[in-house]
């Protein structure tokens, strides 16, 4: 993918969590050469700084900063809306990448010897640390009479996987939730899409142990190019819950 600045989205700020890594960071890199002000929101204090300063050393005209945030606590999330106001006086543009895989990385478990812990883990991550996300932009979105929220879920949101129920249960739940705040928040000019990505080629498969890996997976920066594109569709044009596969499931 080019590194060249496009800048379609210029005068914009964006949050997105889970930015520091896989495809999070990728949509980052992609809003900042965009043009958007961007928050990269992370679990990890370090990386989330390291990646802001990488992003705004790469391009300086744009603003950029890290931010250290469990998305499964209400009060970081809050406290990530509010210091994204303080930096950048709005948010426009809220993409919801945090997730895992697994409450016991490695270890793929049927749902009878799934424990509580662990399908809490994935729920709260996943499902839970989106809601809160899309629920604390809401009142900024609604103020402005426009915002954008992409919600990433996956194809294992329309498609069940043996061995990975709470996985599949809270991409569900993603696409679920989104629909209803579309319909909730579209008289406010807000626009609010899920996006259900096949397998991709990120860091997590390899923290997860034995996953089927088809030969022509998709790359992070192919996400984030077309997370790119649907924000910057026209404010009355959106997508229904679009999938993003790899040419050979055209085939």
């Amino acid at each position: 993918m080019s590194s060249g600045f496009v800048g379609r989205l210029k005068g914009q700020a964006a949050i997105i969590t889970g930015g520091a890594g896989g495809i999070g960071r990728a949509v980052a890199a992609r809003l900042v050469r965009e043009g958007a002000a961007v928050a990269v929101a992370d679990l990890s204090p370090e990386r989330s700084r390291q990646t802001a300063e990488a992003l705004a050393t790469e391009h300086p005209q744009v603003p950029v900063i890290g931010l250290a945030v469990d998305v499964r606590r209400e009060d970081q999330v809050e406290a990530m809306r509010d210091r994204v106001l303080e930096s950048f006086g709005r948010i426009d543009i809220l993409v919801t990448s945090a997730g895992i895989l697994r409450g016991v990385p490695g270890k793929p478990q049927t749902l009878a010897d799934t424990s509580a812990e662990a399908w809490d883990a994935v729920i709260e991550t996943n499902l839970t640390g989106m809601f809160l996300a899309n629920r604390a932009v809401l009142p900024v979105m609604q103020k402005q009479r426009r915002g954008n929220i992409i919600n990433l879920s996956s194809t294992s949101g329309r498609r069940g996987i043996a061995f990975d129920s709470a996985y599949c249960a809270s991409k569900f739940g993603v696409i679920g939730l989104s629909e209803c705040l579309a319909e909730e928040v579209r008289p406010y000019g807000i626009r609010v899409q899920a996006v259900l990505p096949e397998i991709v080629d990120t860091p997590i498969l390899a923290q997860n142990g034995p996953i089927f890996r088809p030969p022509d997976m998709l790359s992070a920066e192919r996400v984030a190019d077309f997370v790119a594109y649907l924000l910057a569709l026209p404010d009355d044009t959106w997508l229904l819950n679009p999938v993003i596969a790899p040419s050979r499931a055209r085939r």
